[in-house]
């Protein structure tokens, strides 16, 4: 069974999603901040790490990879040296680039293979249940039928 997009599995409409992607994308980027001083060379895309892996979970990946590309923005502002300038990056900033961007896509595709799977559980389980009951019904009616002949 070929389930085409997450609509079909996304409980949200288009304006929540977008709202509750971009209020978990601000959380992680506060509690990045708020850790600033304490991991200051370090970790710039853990945070957001998690937050692209929530989205693509509860919203889907097209989301996902919207808050990629933010979270590589906000991260590479912010948290990697200079900080709070679009500086000419390092080797080890690239490298930084590449982990948090490949190891995120991966997971959040993982994440929507998944959902598409197991919505075509659910979906396959309401066929075979509507299958069912259908049998039983015509089970039952070919009983009364014998019943009924069998009486005359």
């Amino acid at each position: 069974m070929l389930i085409k997009n997450s609509k079909s599995w996304v409980s949200y409409s288009l304006s929540e999603s977008i709202a509750s992607a971009s209020l978990i994308l601000l959380i992680a980027f506060l509690i990045r901040l708020a850790l600033h001083q304490t991991i200051e060379p370090d970790a710039p895309f853990h945070c957001f790490i998690v937050a692209c892996i929530l989205i693509a979970l509860f919203y889907g990946y097209k989301l996902a990879l919207v808050s990629i590309f933010v979270s590589t923005l906000l991260g590479g502002y912010f948290f990697i040296k200079p900080y709070n300038t679009f500086g000419t990056p390092e080797s080890t900033d690239w490298l930084q680039f590449l982990n948090f961007s490949s190891v995120t896509i991966f997971a959040v595709l993982v994440i929507e293979k998944l959902q598409r799977s197991l919505y075509s559980q659910k979906l396959l389980i309401k066929v075979l249940q509507s299958r069912y009951r259908i049998a039983i019904l015509k089970e039952n009616d070919s009983q009364y039928l014998i019943q009924k002949i069998s009486k005359t």
